[in-house]
C-alpha cells in the first residue's frame, strides 16, 4: 500500500533560485528510484513551495531520503518546513521522523486495512 507525503516550505532571505535548483534535483534523483512513483513540486509564488510525494512502501521513502540527505539539507538551509503530512501505513521509521517534526502529521488508512487488502 503506497504512502502519501505532502510539505509545504516557505523559501528564507530571498534564496528562490537556489531552493528551485534544490527541489529539480531532488525531483531528478526520485525519478531514479524505482519505489518513488510520484514526486512533484508546486509553487503558490511568494516563496511557498509544496511537494507530493508517493512511496510504494516505507523502505521506499526511506531509500529516498538517504540517497537525497545532502540536497535535503540544503534545502534545510534555504527553506523552513512549514508543514507535512504523511498518509498510509508509514511504519517506525517514518513515525520517528514525524515524532522529531512537531509540523508534521499522519493521517493513517480510513477505515483501516486488513492483512488482506
Amino acid at each position: 500500500m503506497s504512502i502519501f507525503v505532502r510539505a509545504r516550505f516557505d523559501v528564507r532571505d530571498q534564496r528562490h533560485a537556489e531552493f528551485e535548483e534544490l527541489a529539480v534535483a531532488l525531483r531528478d534523483q526520485a525519478q531514479e528510484e524505482p519505489g518513488t512513483p510520484t514526486y512533484r513540486w508546486f509553487s503558490a509564488g511568494a516563496g511557498s513551495y509544496l511537494v507530493l510525494e508517493e512511496y510504494t512502501d516505507t523502505a521506499a521513502a526511506m531509500v529516498h531520503q538517504e540517497r537525497a540527505a545532502d540536497l535535503l539539507a540544503r534545502v534545510a538551509q534555504c527553506a523552513e518546513l512549514v508543514h507535512a503530512e504523511l498518509y498510509g501505513d508509514i511504519g517506525p521509521e517514518l513515525r520517528e521522523w514525524v515524532r522529531a517534526h512537531p509540523q508534521a502529521s499522519v493521517f493513517a488508512d480510513f477505515p483501516a486495512h486488513d492483512a488482506e487488502g
